[in-house]
């Protein structure tokens, strides 16, 4: 079922923002833009679980959210321009499960004197990706102390069969307070499918690149689309050793 939530809005440049200046300009002009949507090979918003649908027009200078079954977005009061557009549908955990990042330049024209356009074509919205953090600690110490440059990262399908992606963290990385100081591990082929995901290993290594003590290995459920994997570990001068996961 459908609720209103704090980031439901419809975001309008107003006078008071953008100023009195800019409200008298004859040049700045706005209009109306509406984005039909689709869900991955035209399925219904029941059949993937999504609740309601979310476009972010300008990074962030425009939003508007809908109900998934609605079928589009309609961006009011936009000054003409051309921006960067990104819809994302939302399950009712109110978690991101599908999303456009697959197309990563969608442009939108907007034509002022108020006129209204409709894009012509649905942006489609495909599985999104879940998302790995990892974070470590030393005690009292520091990578330096411990001799440990960085961590070496392969992330593999729940059977343990295909390798999905590898990657390589500084050990120097602090990660975002905000955050837990969780790292996440990049991934822009968007190789991380929540439904496949399952197993991961983190190989520790010295400051010259060479492999420092044994590789932890984490194996978890397939958190599904668009959850994150929270991995945790701990190291000294010897070794290093998982502590908790979260997913």
């Amino acid at each position: 079922m459908f609720t209103s939530r704090s980031r439901i809005r419809r975001v309008v440049l107003a006078c008071a923002v953008i100023g009195l200046g800019a409200c008298l300009d004859p040049d700045d002009t706005r209009g109306t833009l509406i984005v039909p949507f689709e869900l991955g090979n035209k399925r219904t918003c029941q059949m993937l679980g999504v609740e309601s649908v979310r476009g972010d027009l300008g990074e962030g200078k425009y939003a508007d959210e809908v109900r998934c079954e609605q079928g589009e977005l309609r961006f009011a009061n936009v000054r003409e321009g051309s921006y960067r557009l990104r819809v994302y549908g939302y399950d009712d955990d109110d978690v991101a499960i599908m999303d456009s990042l697959q197309a990563d330049e969608l442009m939108m024209n907007v034509v002022g004197d108020g006129t209204t356009v409709v894009a012509d074509r649905a942006v489609k919205l495909t599985s999104s990706p879940a998302h790995l953090k990892l974070r470590w600690s030393f005690g009292f110490g520091t990578c330096k102390s411990a001799g440990i440059g960085s961590f070496a990262i392969s992330v593999w399908r729940n059977d343990g069969s295909d390798l999905l992606l590898e990657d390589e963290l500084d050990c120097e990385d602090v990660g975002s307070e905000e955050d837990g100081y969780y790292r996440q591990v990049p991934d822009e082929r968007r190789l991380l499918m929540g439904t496949e995901v399952g197993e991961v290993s983190v190989q520790p290594l010295d400051s010259n690149g060479d492999e420092f003590g044994a590789p932890l290995t984490y194996k978890f459920t397939a958190p599904g689309a668009g959850r994150d994997i929270k991995l945790s570990l701990k190291c000294d001068q010897d070794a290093c050793w998982g502590t908790n996961q979260e997913e």
